[in-house]
């Protein structure tokens, strides 16, 4: 599966992201405030106070198998300036090399060790560690361990979301590879290029 992820990965970056949906998959909870319901289908109008718990959001599979919720972004919330949420990494895999042109990115390791590669150098990261990556700089993590690693990731700025959601299915739906034509509709708004 690994070996399928990353030419997925590399067919993404060769192409370009589908427009993201906009309808969301949150479950219902007390605590939330003002959270989005499972049958909400417009896309917030202006950034929206929420609550969600750990296993809720706008929830997909990533490459149709890999756990992906966004917490905050403009299809979730409404925000316009930020995009968060939480990525599942079985054991071996990887978030292959690339870098965002215009995003800065933090990723904080809330579950498991991961193995970083952040500008040219090599790190291990352990449950509780912080990565800073500057736009503009190479990044590719792995999860080297026998465990799950979870991740939560931080933009300050939209875009790169699109992409997520554009290599990515609805929990229980079949997952299927976007047409490179249809993928090239909306190529500039990823802002991310990867290694060769």
């Amino acid at each position: 599966m690994a070996i399928h992820a990353h030419l997925a990965w590399l067919l993404l970056f060769a192409t370009a992201p589908l427009c993201a949906q906009s309808n969301l998959d949150t479950a219902p909870s007390a605590t939330k405030a003002h959270a989005p319901t499972p049958d909400s289908k417009a896309v917030p109008k202006e950034p929206t106070p929420t609550v969600f718990q750990a296993d809720e959001g706008d929830r997909w599979m990533l490459l149709g198998d890999k756990p992906l919720i966004f917490k905050v972004d403009p299809l979730s919330t409404g925000s316009d300036a930020l995009v968060a949420g939480t990525e599942e990494m079985p054991p071996g895999n990887k978030i292959p090399t690339h870098k965002h042109l215009h995003e800065d990115e933090v990723i904080f390791v809330h579950k498991g060790t991961v193995h970083v590669t952040l500008a040219g150098r090599e790190y291990d990261a352990g449950t509780g560690a912080t990565v800073f990556i500057p736009h503009g700089n190479w990044i590719g993590v792995s999860n080297v361990s026998n465990e799950p690693a979870t991740i939560l990731f931080f933009f300050n700025k939209p875009a790169f979301e699109q992409c997520l959601r554009a290599m990515s299915s609805r929990p229980g739906e079949p997952f299927t590879m976007p047409a490179p034509d249809k993928m090239a509709a909306v190529r500039t708004e990823c802002h991310e290029v990867m290694k060769q």
